[in-house]
């Protein structure tokens, strides 16, 4: 019984060592556009009307320019890259700005978490 405890705790130390260098790396931004992508990716059918928080629409606008945003990046990310511009045509741009924006931040993270310098080491 002793040596299961020991191999749930080295399960849980390893486990949360990995979360850690994962928050490390995307910060708290990152992580929320990567839950919103998978979020966007698991969607199975993006023609389904949903709640919104949209304050246009729920005010009863029939277009606001943001609208259809997530759905034309859901079809993207399932191939459907032509009836993607049917909900909205920045679709790709967008999806593009964020995967460059996490690429970003796990860029500065690194410098700031990982990247150590050489003391006495002349950088110029």
């Amino acid at each position: 019984m002793e040596n299961y405890l020991l191999n749930i705790k080295a399960i849980i130390r390893f486990i949360y060592s990995k979360l850690s260098l994962i928050y490390k790396l995307l910060g708290i931004e990152g992580i929320i556009w990567i839950v919103s992508l998978t979020y966007l990716a698991s969607l199975t059918n993006p023609n389904q009307q949903h709640f919104t928080i949209c304050t246009l629409s729920n005010l009863g606008f029939e277009h606001c320019p943001g609208c259809g945003l997530g759905k034309s990046i859901s079809m993207i990310l399932h191939g459907n890259i032509f009836e993607s511009f049917d909900f909205h045509l920045l679709g790709i741009p967008a999806l593009i700005i964020i995967i460059f924006r996490i690429f970003q931040l796990i860029k500065i993270n690194f410098h700031i978490h990982f990247k150590t310098l050489n003391k006495g080491v002349n950088h110029a």
